[in-house]
């Protein structure tokens, strides 16, 4: 279902995601402008954070691909619209999407493996808590011939190992993640944040030191939801090295972050924001 160009992989539990990488004209046998046009103008709003534009978009592209019975239109067009909802903060709509986007595949005798949709929903799922129903996806992910998408399955595995305390998965998902350098800056980046979250319990000082390196590349990367992560990653891991003073200002970084990505993010206590519009006079 993936075409001849493949599509590239998201940040998932992450960030904004990297979208298709070929245009719509690539992913659907060539005649429908309509089509074509929705898809491309899709990944142009995702690349510019217009995700309320990209989501209309994305409907767009699949609306005409359902008209056009275009089974590799349908599944690329269903893919794109759950990772854009991700993006928005709407796991439990990506998960409607991507059920809906499967269904409309059976149909059409496509009921094979999909990794891009089987992550995407690992990550959905992940946002949710419901890591039980997410970790076999996204181990099984992991073996994608995608490797942007193996490689973000081993980050999602390994948060998720991370979060349950499975010390053995998360091995196994450094491991997966180890890279001859020099790499990609964000596949370096979730190698160091994974490592760090390896060695956080017996090395805390060498933990703070990836997950700081990790948070300045997803910094570079315009990643702020995984910058923000490494950030607490960071706190935590001074912490315990017992550079109190680290953590505390490690901390506040990552949340002023989070509430300057999200207006439901927890408002910053003692860290006053010199940005916001000012209190109305009484």
């Amino acid at each position: 279902m993936m075409g001849g160009c493949g599509r590239a992989a998201l940040l998932l539990v992450l960030a904004m995601p990297v979208l298709a990488g070929c245009g719509g004209g690539k992913v659907a046998p060539a005649g429908d402008t309509v089509l074509d046009q929705a898809m491309d103008a899709g990944h142009q709003s995702a690349g510019l954070e217009r995700l309320t534009v990209a989501e209309a978009q994305y409907r767009l592209a699949g609306t005409r691909a359902l008209a056009r019975d275009d089974a590799g239109a349908i599944g690329d067009a269903g893919y794109n619209l759950a990772v854009v909802q991700l993006a928005q903060g709407r796991p439990a709509d990506a998960l409607s999407t991507i059920a809906a986007t499967r269904a409309a595949l059976a149909v059409r005798g496509r009921q094979g493996a999909d990794a891009g949709l089987d992550l995407t929903q690992a990550a959905a799922l992940h946002r949710l808590s419901r890591d039980d129903e997410a970790a076999p996806l996204a181990a099984g992910a992991m073996a994608s011939p995608d490797p942007a998408v193996a490689e973000q399955a081993s980050l999602l595995t390994g948060l998720i190992a991370d979060a349950r305390g499975d010390r053995a998965t998360l091995a196994q998902a450094v491991a997966h993640l180890a890279h001859v350098r020099p790499v990609a800056a964000k596949w370096q980046a979730d190698e160091d944040e994974l490592q760090a979250r390896l060695r956080l319990a017996q090395e805390p000082a060498a933990a703070q030191e990836l997950a700081v390196h990790a948070a300045d590349l997803r910094r570079q990367l315009v990643d702020y939801r995984g910058m923000a992560r490494a950030l607490t990653l960071a706190a935590r891991a001074a912490g315990q090295a017992g550079d109190s003073g680290g953590a505390a200002a490690l901390s506040l970084q990552a949340a002023q972050s989070q509430h300057a990505q999200s207006a439901s993010a927890p408002v910053v206590a003692g860290a006053p924001d010199p940005f916001a519009e000012p209190a109305p006079p009484i």
